[in-house]
């Protein structure tokens, strides 16, 4: 009898070792998520830019998609979302091919490129999706969203175009040349745009 009970102590014990060994593995692991990210080129340019004037937006858009047949909606294919964005725009001159000629020691003539965009970026991290509904036959994908942002960047650019953003970038690298200029001693300083 003491045989008999020695031996299930020891039975007992190695299921409890063996349980909880299990146990701890099971509650010690971590999910290991592994990202692997290669540097496809890398390329390092003197940039020669100067950036007079940043606009800053904020946008809401919605966006509907469904499937028609000859001009009728076909049911069950209806999907849509709302998006708000934060971005930026910058604009001014770029200086690579600025051209200076000093007239005489109070007098100088600049030569530049008209202002232009330099950067159109979205945020990512400031885009929301809101309200987001897709059906069996016509399914939401990332796609639909990357269409979207592409358009509204365009469109963001088109509008603050004509509103005038060029004409504030030309007026603000006027104004910075000229002091620029003013400390180094010029008097008459002329910036022609080409």
């Amino acid at each position: 009898m003491n045989k008999w009970k020695r031996n299930i102590t020891i039975l007992l014990i190695i299921i409890a070792v063996v349980l909880s060994f299990f146990l701890y593995i099971k509650f010690s692991t971590k999910k290991q998520v592994t990202l692997l990210s290669n540097t496809i080129e890398e390329k390092v340019a003197k940039i020669l830019e100067m950036s007079t004037v940043k606009y800053n937006y904020t946008n809401v858009v919605t966006y509907k998609d469904n499937k028609k047949v000859s001009g009728l909606n076909v049911p069950f294919t209806n999907k849509s979302f709302i998006i708000k964005y934060s971005g930026y725009i910058k604009a001014g001159a770029d200086l690579n091919g600025v051209e200076t000629q000093v007239v005489n020691p109070k007098t100088i003539k600049i030569t530049l490129d008209k202002p232009k965009v330099f950067d159109n970026v979205i945020m990512e991290e400031d885009v929301y999706i809101y309200d987001e509904k897709d059906s069996v036959f016509n399914k939401l994908s990332f796609k639909d969203l990357y269409d979207v942002l592409i358009e509204e960047k365009k469109s963001m650019e088109e509008e603050v175009i004509e509103k005038g953003l060029l004409n504030d970038a030309q007026k603000n690298t006027e104004e910075l040349l000229v002091s620029i200029f003013e400390s180094m001693g010029f008097d008459d300083i002329e910036i022609i745009f080409r």
